[in-house]
């Protein structure tokens, strides 16, 4: 899913932010200017965040313009059942119990208010990310002007904390809430019928075709992340009172 796509994003920002944090300090304490590999993290931070601008633009027009959408949704436990006269040679592994729960699939004539909830969760996943990468490039442009205990900094990291938190919930609650609806739009037939016997079926819609089923969950990921990013204020916050007393001192 997109979401988890985005949480490997953080993930991934977060440590290469602490893969140059400790090169940095390797260097000062050789005795080398680590100036060069700061702006080649702030470079790389505004190209992902200008490459999240783009991505979050081009996903919510998608989402809200193509003729079909492709979108992921739930559905019962499902594992498709054979007619008795079909046999199937397999390996060593066997499947013992479990199916199915969800499916990505393109769908067309997708209710409205699904395909707006989606293209919007699909947006944030894709804004979220960006906005540490903003982050990074405020922070690593602080640190080349000497700065990097300034208030800014600190307020920068409250509101990308902010941004983590109800941006990760508010994506996967509405993008839980149309991959529902475009369940039961899809999945909630209300009659139909078939001809002919399949033998060992009983039923050709139980044994072939998926039922629909609402699926809401919250996250707490984006919660923990955002925690984390207040507790980086106050270590900013409390750097930035170190850095005036000692200007003082001086």
């Amino acid at each position: 899913m997109l979401i988890a796509g985005a949480v490997l994003v953080v993930i991934l920002i977060v440590g290469t932010i602490l893969a140059f944090a400790l090169a940095t300090a390797k260097k000062q304490r050789a005795g080398q200017d680590p100036t060069t590999l700061v702006r080649v993290t702030r470079v790389v931070a505004v190209v992902w965040a200008v490459v999240a601008v783009i991505g979050a633009a081009v996903a919510l027009l998608t989402a809200l313009l193509a003729p079909g959408v492709a979108i992921t949704m739930p559905i019962r436990e499902f594992w498709p059942q054979l007619p008795d006269t079909v046999t199937l040679d397999v390996d060593t592994a066997r499947r013992v119990s479990g199916g199915f729960t969800e499916v990505t699939l393109t769908v067309e004539g997708l209710d409205a208010t699904a395909r707006v909830l989606w293209a919007v969760s699909q947006a944030i996943t894709w804004v979220v990310p960006g906005f540490v990468a903003l982050f990074v490039a405020v922070t690593c442009s602080r640190l080349l002007s000497g700065a990097a205990f300034t208030p800014v900094v600190a307020k920068m990291a409250v509101t990308t904390g902010a941004v983590i938190a109800l941006g990760g919930v508010a994506a996967q609650v509405m993008g839980d809430i149309a991959g529902s609806i475009a369940s039961m739009q899809l999945f909630g037939a209300k009659g139909g019928g078939w001809e002919g016997d399949f033998p060992g079926i009983d039923n050709v819609f139980d044994a072939w075709l998926p039922s629909a089923t609402l699926q809401i969950s919250f996250p707490f990921w984006p919660i923990a992340i955002g925690l984390a990013f207040a507790v980086l204020a106050a270590v900013l916050r409390y750097g930035s009172r170190l850095q005036r007393d000692t200007e003082g001192l001086v």
